[in-house]
Order: C-alpha cells, then sequence, then structure tokens
C-alpha cells in the first residue's frame, strides 16, 4: 500500500506540473496486478482466519480470482472469472461490485478425514442442485463479500475506515470508475488540486512515512 500512495503522489505532482491552473480533473492512475494484490493481502487475507490465499490475474476486461479457503478441516482453491461493474473509493464509500464471467472451477481440494472428502463432495452437489456457485456463497458465508441480485459486492470500508492515511488519500481523491486492462487496474480518479496542494503533496498524502497505513 506504502508503494501505491508513493505512485499516487508522483502521479498527482506530474498532473498538477502540467496543469496548474485546473481545480478538478479526472486522469487515469494504473495500479499494477502486484500492487492490488498486496493491497489484497494486507487488508483482506492478513484479517480474515479462514482465507489462505486471495489474489487477482487481471486480463484486458475481466478478472480470475483465485480464492484458497480452509474451513473446518477441508482446503479448497478454487476461482472464479469477473467482470468489474462498478468501483467506488472516496470518503464515503469504499466498495466494488462484479458480475461472474463463468462459474467457479475447483483446482484442488485437501481432506484431513475420508468423511471430510464425502461432505465436500456432497457440497458440490448441493450447489449444483440448487443452482448456486461455490465461492460467491462461500466467501459470503465467512463475510468477504456480500450478494445481491447476482452481483458481488466486496465492501472495504470496514479495513480502510480506521486507516488514517488511506482515508486523507480518499479525501482528496475520488474514484468512481475503473478499467480492467492487461496486468493492471486502470482507476479513473477526480484529482481535487485545491485540497490536494493547499501544501505540499507529500505532507498531504505522506504525512510521515512510518505512520502505519
Amino acid at each position: 500500500m506504502q508503494n501505491f500512495l508513493q505512485k499516487l503522489v508522483s502521479s498527482v505532482q506530474d498532473i498538477y506540473q502540467k496543469a496548474e491552473e485546473l481545480i478538478e480533473e479526472e486522469r487515469e492512475l494504473p495500479l499494477p496486478q502486484k500492487l492490488l494484490n498486496d493491497f489484497i493481502e494486507r487488508y483482506v487475507t492478513n484479517n480474515v482466519s479462514q482465507i489462505e490465499d486471495l489474489h487477482a490475474d487481471i486480463f484486458d476486461g475481466w478478472l480470475r480470482l483465485f480464492a484458497t479457503v480452509e474451513i473446518k478441516g477441508v482446503s479448497a482453491q478454487l476461482y472464479v472469472d469477473l467482470y468489474l461493474m462498478q468501483l467506488h473509493l472516496n470518503k464515503n464509500t469504499q466498495e466494488l461490485v462484479f458480475e461472474q464471467k463463468d462459474a467457479t472451477q475447483v483446482v484442488s481440494v485437501d481432506f484431513n478425514t475420508f468423511t471430510k472428502k464425502i461432505a465436500f463432495k456432497l457440497a458440490m452437489w448441493f450447489y449444483r442442485f440448487k443452482g448456486v456457485d461455490p465461492l460467491p456463497d462461500i466467501l459470503s458465508r465467512i463475510g468477504i463479500i456480500t450478494v445481491q441480485n447476482n452481483l458481488l459486492h466486496l465492501n472495504l470500508e470496514r479495513w480502510l475506515a480506521h486507516r488514517p492515511k488511506v482515508m486523507r488519500v480518499l479525501r482528496r481523491v475520488e474514484i468512481n470508475r475503473a478499467q480492467l486492462r492487461e496486468d493492471q487496474l486502470v482507476l479513473q480518479a477526480n484529482l481535487n488540486f485545491r485540497a490536494l496542494f493547499g501544501r505540499s503533496a507529500e505532507e498531504r498524502l505522506l504525512d510521515e512515512e512510518d505512520d502505519d497505513v
């Protein structure tokens, strides 16, 4: 996240040097896939005990979300392909909304007992019988996402709202659109120059480098 904040500062400084007369302007801020996955690891994976791994491979127009979950002695790696439908990152809302592109695929499963292997197979049969996709349901049950009208809502507020440095950035940068391109998430950011440059960008966005993000 620190690297992303520094990249954000560098980007807005460059924009400001080229357009000092502008008060507000929408600009593209590319977020490399690695930084996105570092963000997911720090703010999601490390805070949910049932998630062993959660990361995304980004393609042009869609992403593949991999999840390794450990629930009651069953460790399963699954993935699902998603479209990014909405993204809101500002001081009031921090949410991403996805739509499934394809059904969940099971990559591998490990069991610590034979009975749990049987239970897993029965659970997969039940999902197929009910017409429910397993990965969104699993992520919903452990509190990662909510599912509404077949859309997957990832609300980041509970992880970000109490991070002062992140919220300082979001008070000055409002992001309401994004595009998925090969290996990167391109944010469409509204940069409020008046708020950003009341004093230097480093002071406003990265007050103390050793602060806890």
